[in-house]
């Protein structure tokens, strides 16, 4: 395996993993049950932005800060403490 095809398989992974969380949480809560997702992503977003921008070695090479917090936002990852 090279390095690229390493990376496609790390990234296929994480896409699995978000989509396994999204499936999960659609299951779980029928319709107008649970908190507005929105506002929760919205706050983690700008949890994860405030984090990257700060500490832009944390971004991920092949993502933009924005990227990655979007990503991290659409699992509601929490922010490292040390932020």
């Amino acid at each position: 395996m090279t390095q690229q095809d390493d990376a496609i398989g790390s990234r296929l992974s994480r896409i699995e993993a978000r989509l396994a969380r999204i499936e999960e949480l659609l299951v779980s809560t029928g319709p107008g049950e649970g908190r507005n997702p929105s506002a929760t992503q919205e706050q983690c977003y700008e949890a994860w932005i405030h984090y990257l921008n700060n500490t832009p070695e944390a971004v991920e090479a092949h993502l933009t800060a924005h990227e990655m917090a979007a990503l991290k936002a659409s699992i509601n990852a929490q922010v490292p403490s040390d932020s």
